[in-house]
């Protein structure tokens, strides 16, 4: 019963960094540069949260009404990717 519970636990922090990383705009393909980690560092640490507290991070998100994500990728002009809080205008 044990393994059945790691299991599933496993697999939902799967799915919700593949979750979190589609909501802000990233493709599923390969790995995000260390560049855009370290600049991207509020976002990296929410998605670490939201990882491993996932059940309770859908339990508010399906409680709030599935609202947009907050998170935007965006690419400065020199190329590089930044994930990004969006405001709304």
């Amino acid at each position: 019963m044990g393994t059945a519970v790691a299991i599933v636990y496993l697999v939902g922090c799967l799915a919700a960094a593949g979750v979190g990383r589609y909501r802000s705009g990233l493709s599923q393909r390969g790995r995000l540069p260390a560049g855009t980690v370290l600049t991207s560092l509020p976002w990296f640490l929410s998605q670490v949260g939201s990882m491993l507290a996932w059940p309770v991070v859908l339990g508010v998100w399906i409680a709030r009404g599935r609202p947009d994500s907050p998170w935007k990728a965006t690419t400065n002009p020199d190329g590089h990717l930044r994930i990004r809080r969006h405001t709304p205008r």
